[in-house]
C-alpha cells in the first residue's frame, strides 16, 4: 500500500484538467489579432498612401499671342521740340567821347542798372574852347567874304581901264596910219612916223598891263573863295566839336557799365559807358542735329534767311520761366544760327530766337521782364512735312523700338523720338514709304511679351474670347474632378477606422 500511494522522486505533479486548451485558445487568439492589425494596417497603406493622384488635364497653349494694343494715331499740327536757353541781349552799345573836354554835367541815370530813354543828355563837356573856335572861323568867313567883294570892286575898276586904254590904243593906231600916209606923199617926216609908233606902243603896254592886272585879280578871287570854302568846312567842323561836346542817348536801354564822374577830364575817344538796347532780346540755345532736322523740314513758313550758308526758316517759339509759383511766356521766332555753323566744342548748332517784346508776356497775375543771363525753356512750334505718329510713351521698347499688330503679326519697327508731351510721344516710323499704308491699319503694343519675334502670331484679348472660355470650362472640370476623388478618398479612410475599432 505504502508503496503505491508516494510517488516516485523524478516525476513530476500532473497538470490539472482543463490547462492544456486554455492556453491554445490564448494563443489563436493573439494570432487572429495581430493578423488582423496587420492586415488593416496593409489595406489602410493601400488605400490611403498608395492612392493614384488624377489625372489633369492643361488646356492646349494657344499659338496667338494675347496683347493689349493702342491705335497708332497719326500726329498732324506743329512738333513741340523742347529746349533750354539762356537770355542774351539784342545789342550792345559802347559810347566814347568824340572831343576831350572836362565834364560840366551828369544824368542822374548814368549809373549801372538804370534806365536811359532815346535822346537823353548823358554827359556835358566844358564847350568854351570850341565855341570860341567856332567865332574865329566865323569872324575869318566875314573877313574872306569882305575880301570878295573888293577883289569884285578891283575887277571890276579894271575892266573900265581896259575900255580906255582899247580906245588909246585905236586912237594911236589910226595916228600912225595917217602920219605914214603922208610920208607917202611926203607931207610928213619921217620922225613924225616914229612918234606915232611910239605913242601906239606905249597905248598898247598900257592895255596889256591893264588885262594883266584884271587877270590877277580874278585869280585872286578864286583863290579867296578857295580859302572861304575851307573855312566853312572848318566851322563846320567846329560846330560839330561844339555839338558834341553833349552826348546823347541814341536809344531806350538799360546802362551795364558806366566809367565817369563829374568834373573828370576825359580823353577824346574815352568809351564811358555801356548801354543795352531793351527793344528786343535774344535767346541763345544749343539744338542738336536731330532737333534742327525737324526745323530745316518745316513746311509753310513765309520767310527764309540764309545764315552761315545754311536757310533757317523763321519758325515761332515760345519762351518760359518760372519766378516762384507763376510761369511767364513770351512769343519769339528763330531768327539766325550764331556763328559759322556747329560749335566745335559742343557739336551743336547755336540758334539765337528774337523776341520782340520782351515786356509782353502772359500770365494771370503779373508781367515780368527777360533780362540778360536768364535760363528759361523754349518750346519751338516746327511743323515737318514728315510723316509722324503719336503713342504712349511706354510704348517705346529699349532701342528706340516699338512693337506694332500689323494684320494679326508683330512688326519691330525702330523710331525716331520727335517730341515728348507729359505720358505721350511723337515719333517717325523708319520704314519705307510703302509700309505707311499698313501702318494706317496697325496698333501699336502696350503690353510686354516675353519673347518678341518679327512676324509672330497676336491678337487682342476681344479676338481671344472664345478660346479663354473652353479653357475656363476645362479648368472647373478639372477642380470637380479633383474635389471628387478627395471624397472618396476620405469614405474610404473613415470605413477602415471603423472596422479597426470594431
Amino acid at each position: 500500500m505504502s508503496e503505491t500511494n508516494e510517488p516516485a522522486p523524478n516525476d513530476s505533479p500532473a497538470p490539472a484538467s482543463g490547462t492544456h486548451p486554455r492556453n491554445v485558445v490564448s494563443i489563436v487568439v493573439n494570432v487572429i489579432v495581430s493578423v488582423a492589425v496587420l492586415a488593416a494596417c496593409l489595406f489602410g497603406y493601400t488605400l490611403l498612401g498608395e492612392r493614384q493622384r488624377p489625372q489633369r488635364s492643361k488646356p492646349k497653349k494657344s499659338a496667338v499671342t494675347v496683347v493689349t494694343t493702342e491705335a497708332l494715331t497719326p500726329h498732324n499740327g506743329p512738333v513741340q521740340i523742347e529746349a533750354n536757353g539762356v537770355v542774351v541781349p539784342f545789342r550792345e552799345i559802347r559810347l566814347a567821347t568824340e572831343v576831350a573836354g572836362r565834364i560840366i554835367e551828369q544824368s542822374d541815370n548814368l549809373r549801372a542798372g538804370r534806365m536811359v530813354e532815346a535822346g537823353e543828355v548823358l554827359i556835358r563837356l566844358d564847350p568854351i574852347e570850341y565855341e570860341l573856335e567856332v567865332e574865329r572861323l566865323r569872324a575869318q568867313a566875314a573877313q574872306e567874304a569882305s575880301e570878295i567883294v573888293a577883289a569884285d570892286v578891283g575887277i571890276e575898276n579894271t575892266g573900265q581901264l581896259t575900255l580906255l586904254a582899247e580906245q588909246q590904243l585905236r586912237i594911236a593906231t589910226e595916228e600912225r596910219e595917217r602920219v605914214a600916209s603922208l610920208v607917202k606923199r611926203q607931207a610928213a617926216s619921217v620922225a613924225e612916223v616914229d612918234v606915232a609908233k611910239r605913242a601906239e606902243l606905249s597905248a598898247r603896254a598900257a592895255l596889256v598891263e591893264l588885262q594883266n592886272r584884271r587877270r590877277e585879280l580874278v585869280a585872286s578871287k578864286q583863290l579867296i573863295v578857295d580859302k572861304q570854302a575851307l573855312t566853312a568846312t572848318a566851322l563846320k567842323r567846329a560846330e560839330l566839336d561844339l555839338r558834341r561836346c553833349t552826348v546823347k542817348s541814341p536809344i531806350r536801354g538799360i546802362v551795364v557799365a558806366s566809367t565817369v564822374e563829374e568834373q573828370s577830364f576825359v580823353a577824346t575817344g574815352t568809351t564811358f559807358v555801356t548801354i543795352e538796347d531793351t527793344s528786343a532780346v535774344e535767346v541763345r540755345t544749343n539744338l542738336t542735329s536731330d532737333q534742327m532736322i525737324w526745323i530745316w523740314s518745316s513746311r509753310g513758313r513765309v520767310s527764309l534767311e540764309r545764315s552761315a550758308g545754311v536757310e533757317i526758316p523763321h519758325v515761332p517759339a515760345m519762351i518760359t520761366t518760372e519766378f516762384g509759383a507763376e510761369v511767364f511766356s513770351w512769343p519769339a521766332v528763330l531768327e539766325r544760327i550764331d556763328g559759322a555753323g556747329i560749335d566745335p566744342g559742343t557739336r551743336t548748332y547755336p540758334c539765337l530766337f528774337r523776341v520782340d517784346v520782351p515786356e509782353s508776356v502772359r500770365s494771370s497775375t503779373e508781367s515780368r521782364r527777360l533780362t540778360r543771363g536768364l535760363f528759361v525753356a523754349v518750346s519751338i512750334a516746327a511743323d515737318p512735312d514728315r510723316v509722324l505718329y503719336q503713342m504712349p510713351e511706354h510704348a517705346i521698347r529699349p532701342g528706340n523700338r516699338v512693337w506694332l499688330n500689323v494684320d494679326g503679326k508683330l512688326s519691330i519697327v525702330p523710331v525716331t523720338l520727335v517730341s515728348r508731351s507729359d505720358s505721350t510721344v511723337i515719333v517717325e516710323l523708319s520704314q519705307p514709304t510703302t509700309a505707311t499704308k499698313s501702318f494706317e491699319t496697325a496698333d501699336v503694343i502696350v503690353s510686354p511679351i516675353s519673347d518678341p519675334t518679327e512676324g509672330m502670331a497676336v491678337g487682342t484679348p476681344s479676338e481671344q474670347k472664345p478660346l479663354g472660355g473652353a479653357a475656363q470650362m476645362s479648368g472647373t472640370s478639372e477642380a470637380t474632378t479633383l474635389t471628387n476623388d478627395r471624397g472618396t478618398a476620405d469614405e474610404h479612410t473613415t470605413s477602415g477606422d471603423e472596422k479597426v475599432q470594431g
